[in-house]
């Protein structure tokens, strides 16, 4: 927002400008500057973690991120595959084939969601599509010959 330019008549008088008003006045400002800390490292209760050859595993090392694949198959069966995708927290049933009819209209019923960039039905993982998924995987599998856990 642009200054109020002041008037000839709204200019202080020589009698108001005392010896603080001039020290104030004369002072440069202070220019407050950002200096960013540094990040400390953590604090760890019996050291840092090293590898076999005693070398530390810090956050710059590749070695140090220790994440599992997003996706796990849980249940493989000739016909199909029932897996949890970790990553978007869902439950995957993936046909080798296109499922039959009464297949298909359980997995609506149950709110499943046809995904077909991956080509499977998915549906939010939680406790209760957690055992609604591996109740479904033995009835689709039948017998557990095949099952794999």
């Amino acid at each position: 927002m642009p200054r109020k330019k002041h008037a000839a008549n709204d200019a202080p008088t020589e009698s108001a400008n005392d010896a603080s008003t001039v020290a104030t006045a004369e002072a440069p400002a202070a220019e407050e500057t950002f200096t960013p800390q540094e990040a400390k490292p953590p604090a760890y209760i019996d050291g840092p973690p090293v590898d076999e050859k005693g070398a530390v595993i810090g956050p710059n090392n590749p070695e140090a991120k220790n994440w599992g694949p997003p996706y796990k198959s849980i249940v493989n069966t000739p016909t199909f595959e029932m897996g949890e995708n970790r990553r978007f927290k869902q439950r995957l049933f993936i046909f080798k084939e296109k499922p039959a009819e009464e297949i298909l209209a359980v997995l609506k019923e149950h709110g499943f969601t046809y995904r077909a960039n991956e080509k499977a039905w998915t549906i939010p993982a939680n406790a209760d599509t957690r055992k609604l998924t591996d109740e479904l995987a033995k009835e689709f599998g039948g017998p557990s010959e095949g099952m794999a856990r």
